[in-house]
């Protein structure tokens, strides 16, 4: 489990390095607000700023004035162009509280925006999450319909009787966490689920998903030679030059068998070894002209 805090311009001039030294080192911040980029919150960009320097983690919030799910639509439209370019590593929420103009609605219009918003950030590549009290969810929205969407309940006390599942909860908003300047002002959470990880390893919020079956990196992975037939000539000068690389039979990295009767021939199998050596050895077959007679054989080792 983790702390954070949610801000806005209300909070004002934030000190961040002030938050990170509490030891809160998540935030979700408000963005804006309404169905207008204009109505961007003054303080977003320093706070995600900020945040993004100190390494907190931090998402974003739009609060919502809609009474549509076109009107929610396009405050999603709006959320995403003021966060172009960035990638936050929580959560992008949707705020929907008790304004008169959501309460005239019905319970099925206002769990229509909910999933319109959310569906819009889902198509942008966001990791999206729904925000409102648990008494908002359990009166004001068919929420059986938006099980299948994360969710951050508000509710101030011991316990979160949130009827969904929840990755975060709103416990107080009398600054709980003790940060200094806020004396028993500010909105503390807490945060149930590693969301950079998770929004990190799905490629979303701008992130690249690790690719799951990356190739091996060729150049640390260890090879085992095969050299012969070879004549006890080139067999000295390939034993010596393993020697000095600290290849010798001794540590079961060098060995050789006769290929005749009158032992005259013999197959040197060698390693496993570096790439490294494995260079060093490919390099004095070549002089020894055995890579072109094609008797240098070389695989990487399981």
């Amino acid at each position: 489990m983790f702390d954070a805090i949610d801000v806005s311009k209300w909070q004002g001039t934030i000190n961040w390095a002030t938050v990170k030294s509490a030891g809160v080192k998540h935030a979700m911040i408000r963005a804006g607000y309404g169905n207008s980029v204009r109505q961007t919150d003054p303080q977003f960009m320093r706070n995600a700023a900020q945040c993004i320097a100190l390494g907190i983690d931090w998402g974003v919030y739009w609060y919502s004035y809609a009474t549509s799910p076109e009107q929610a639509r396009q405050e999603a439209r709006c959320c995403l162009e003021v966060i172009k370019g960035l990638k936050p590593t929580m959560p992008v929420a949707y705020d929907i509280e008790y304004e008169p103009g959501i309460l005239a609605l019905d319970n099925a219009t206002r769990t229509a925006m909910v999933k319109a918003f959310l569906e819009e950030v889902e198509a942008a590549g966001y990791y999206g999450i729904l925000y409102a009290s648990t008494n908002f969810i359990q009166t004001k929205l068919n929420y059986q319909e938006l099980a299948c969407y994360d969710v951050w309940a508000a509710q101030y006390g011991s316990t979160c009787t949130c009827p969904l599942p929840y990755g975060i909860w709103q416990y107080s908003s009398s600054n709980p966490l003790g940060i200094p300047g806020y004396g028993k002002s500010l909105d503390c959470n807490h945060v149930y689920k590693d969301y950079p990880s998770i929004i990190q390893a799905a490629g979303l919020n701008g992130f690249t998903a690790p690719d799951p079956n990356p190739a091996p990196d060729l150049s640390t992975m260890r090879q085992i030679l095969t050299i012969g037939p070879v004549t006890m000539g080139d067999a000295l000068q390939i034993q010596s030059l393993c020697t000095s690389l600290g290849i010798t039979s001794e540590n079961k990295l060098y060995s050789s068998d006769w290929n005749n009767a009158e032992k005259t021939l013999q197959t040197i199998t060698i390693g496993p070894v570096s790439s490294g050596d494995a260079w060093y050895i490919m390099r004095l077959c070549e002089r020894l002209q055995l890579t072109e007679q094609k008797l240098y054989f070389s695989k990487y080792a399981a």
